[in-house]
């Protein structure tokens, strides 16, 4: 056997279906995609009818082959930029009540559950097994001020096998006063858990990327004093790791952020002031954003996320995600669970496509571009779209195959129906019941049930 043989954990053959850029989806009909023991791709070779694909196999086992049949096709694992693990509970709940009087009345008294490690431990493994199901292979996952709880969601992580950020929620001001840190609290336990997560990661000796990065959290502006943002900042820049938080969601949010922080010229110039601004800053929503914060978000490099249900649920209105794209802005989808009714990124992208036709009729998202934003956009959001996020030899292999004839499939493929008709069905009518299997790094994921 050869020592490329030898390198190679498994090999698909078929259809594969990706974003080559945010114009243009590359259907790749009796392909061969090599995958290698550490879970990176390290071979694809195109158009190889099936009659000859054993001579391409390049000395690798045919046990080793997985063959798809017509009605099956792998695409990239979705990316999840924006969704909160403890929220889960209560996805579905709560949807006619404006944003900050939906936090004073639902989510703050929830959260205040996650003191207890063992109750995060039963919210979080039901949390993170739907978004596992539902194809989602990367997240970025808020859970809540407690640090034992928080390390639940990364142990549950890891026991599922998804890729995520994690990041310990931080709130010392303007907070209900069972979930109100001090500053120095709050620093403290956030310095504990990017250390618990990085002695994990350093134990395991990856070969490739971490599953679990931590990510540093300011739930938002309104929430944390400046001395608190600054040490977030000094944080960030010490671990070199990235930050998410909310931004200019709502109206009345943007005015109370402004009340609170008078020296700073708008909301963005808010993280901006206090170092959490960077390339690897991911920031939530961004509906009444103004033009001059949009091109501050692009010369910091930092990324927006997409949460169009969420933001018609609770009635913050409709983003300019045109606008965004048009200006090369890195934009992905999220979910916002439970602000979004459901954590599937299918869900994100059908929103985000109605939110795009009702904001511009005229020019509207199309199909190409939400894919990109589910899959290389929401890689570039996380800063990792040289490891995610489409089939590139050196990347790591997420992905997921679909059979759009699964059993109890929500859709149905007639005789006329092409691999690019299933696809769009797929992508407008499937469901996790389509998502035949998921991998992460190569592996297939265990999709538990819930």
């Amino acid at each position: 056997m050869s020592s490329f043989a030898s390198s190679i954990s498994k090999v698909f053959y078929g259809t594969f279906i990706h974003s080559v850029s945010l114009k243009e989806i590359e259907y790749v009909p009796k392909g061969l995609l090599f995958v290698d023991t550490h879970g990176r791709i390290a071979k694809i070779i195109k158009n190889v009818p099936k009659d000859q694909f054993r001579g391409a196999l390049d000395g690798v086992e045919e046990s080793k082959v997985v063959l798809l049949n017509d009605d099956q096709f792998i695409i990239p694992g979705f990316v999840d930029s924006h969704i909160h693990a403890p929220q889960y509970a209560y996805c579905g709940n709560g949807h006619d009540i404006p944003l900050l009087d939906w936090l004073d009345t639902l989510t703050f008294p929830h959260e205040a559950k996650f003191k207890d490690a063992s109750y995060a431990r039963r919210v979080y493994t039901k949390a993170v097994a739907r978004s596992l199901r539902n194809g989602t292979t990367s997240a970025c996952w808020f859970a809540t001020i407690h640090l034992d709880a928080t390390k639940e969601l990364v142990k549950v992580i890891e026991e599922q096998g998804q890729r995520a950020y994690v990041g310990k929620v931080n709130m010392n001001q303007n907070s209900p006063e069972f979930l109100t840190e001090t500053t120095q609290s709050s620093v403290a336990d956030t310095r504990a858990f990017i250390e618990y997560v990085n002695a994990i990661n350093h134990a395991q000796g990856f070969d490739t990327k971490p599953l679990v990065t931590p990510i540093i959290t300011p739930r938002f502006a309104i929430s944390c004093t400046s001395d608190l943002l600054t040490e977030l900042g000094k944080l960030a820049a010490e671990f070199d790791i990235p930050i998410q938080s909310h931004l200019c969601e709502t109206l009345n949010e943007i005015e109370f952020t402004k009340s609170l922080f008078p020296n700073s010229t708008d909301y963005t110039s808010v993280y901006a002031d206090h170092g959490l601004l960077t390339h690897r800053s991911i920031m939530a929503h961004c509906v009444h954003i103004k033009d001059e914060e949009l091109q501050l978000m692009k010369d910091r490099g930092a990324g927006v996320s997409h949460c169009a249900s969420s933001n018609f649920n609770i009635k913050s209105g409709l983003a300019n995600v045109r606008k965004m794209v048009d200006m090369d802005l890195k934009v992905g989808l999220g979910t916002d669970v439970a602000g979004g009714f459901s954590s599937s990124v299918l869900d994100a992208f059908r929103t985000a496509r109605t939110c795009s036709i009702a904001r511009s009729p005229d020019d509207s998202l199309l199909v190409p571009e939400l894919f990109y934003l589910a899959t290389v956009g929401g890689a570039r959001v996380m800063a990792l779209e040289d490891t995610i996020g489409n089939f590139v030899v050196g990347k790591e292999f997420d992905a997921i195959l679909v059979n759009v004839a699964a059993k109890h499939s929500p859709l149905d493929v007639f005789e006329h129906d092409t691999i690019r008709t299933k696809f769009e069905k797929y992508l407008f009518v499937g469901d996790d019941r389509n998502n035949e299997k998921v991998y992460v790094q190569g592996k297939e994921v265990r999709l538990p049930d819930v």
